[in-house]
């Protein structure tokens, strides 16, 4: 029977492996995003030119309907408040943001994403604060925020519970939270990935893993999906959680009738869009 010095041991070694691996997947996330920026591989325009950025909105606009914009990032909310953006990436929704009148501050784990975030402020003539840090240790003090932002982007970093916890730790109390993951019980995840392991020679043999990471390119080494019991459970500490799914992300969605692709998409849409509040004390 081992002895309990001999089982700590062994725990300890576990435990620094652990934290390597995940350490090794930090690193690799940080390299792909430095070297493929969101969206550069499909918009034919140098990265940070007026054109790219324009190209770029128009992605989004042909991806998220005006209705679901709305109700997913709550424009009309923020004016006056202080909102952390969580990956900003190329800095779309950071600009949305501060053109709505918040005080605005974001963060990515990419330098890349910095430059191009404050390149896309400047040429809307707009401000905000952006620096460059990892979702999981944020350098800000405890409930700075009155909301936090985050689109796409936690289930990119190995510990998503750990971002989380960093977002519920600089939200005020009363503070909102608004995300948005890949979902897991999505058209996309359910059957067409499955689809494609069948019948495509080049998906052969590939997990349901490795597709979710294609998504955001070939060399992409994380992406997660999660169902809404699944963010239920990582936002627990959290109340009034509420859930849209959008995107059916197929594309031959596109010959579908438009009244029937929605109600389609808010069943089994990849991009699942969550809201949720950060609770008040108990007094």
């Amino acid at each position: 029977m081992p002895q309990l010095g001999s089982m700590s041991h062994i725990y300890s070694g576990k435990l620094a492996k652990m934290k390597h691996k995940k350490a090794d997947t930090k690193r690799a996330v940080r390299q792909f995003w430095e070297n493929n920026p969101l969206s550069v591989a499909a918009i034919p325009f140098q990265p940070g030119s007026t054109e790219f950025f324009a190209a770029h909105t128009g992605l989004r606009k042909a991806e998220t309907t005006p209705e679901v914009e709305l109700w997913a990032y709550e424009p009309d909310t923020v004016q006056g408040k202080r909102l952390l953006d969580i990956g900003c990436g190329n800095g779309y929704v950071t600009c949305l943001y501060a053109e709505a009148g918040a005080d605005v501050v974001a963060v990515d784990i990419t330098d890349r994403a910095v430059e191009l975030t404050r390149a896309r402020l400047a040429l809307n003539g707009l401000d905000a604060e952006v620096k460059q840090a990892d979702a999981e240790t944020l350098p800000f003090e405890d409930e700075s925020f009155d909301v936090v932002v985050s689109f796409g982007v936690l289930h990119h970093t190995p510990d998503t519970e750990q971002a989380i916890e960093e977002a519920r730790r600089l939200l005020k109390p009363g503070g909102r939270l608004l995300l948005m993951l890949y979902h897991r019980d999505s058209f996309a995840y359910r059957f067409l990935f499955r689809a494609k392991r069948w019948l495509q020679p080049t998906w052969r043999g590939k997990t349901a893993d490795e597709q979710v990471n294609a998504v955001d390119g070939p060399d992409n080494p994380l992406g997660k999906v999660y169902s809404k019991p699944q963010v239920r459970e990582l936002l627990k500490s959290f109340s009034e959680v509420e859930f849209r799914a959008a995107s059916i992300f197929f594309r031959w969605a596109i010959l579908i009738p438009s009244p029937i692709r929605r109600q389609v998409e808010k069943r089994w849409g990849w991009h699942l869009f969550i809201k949720a509040n950060k609770p008040h004390p108990h007094r």
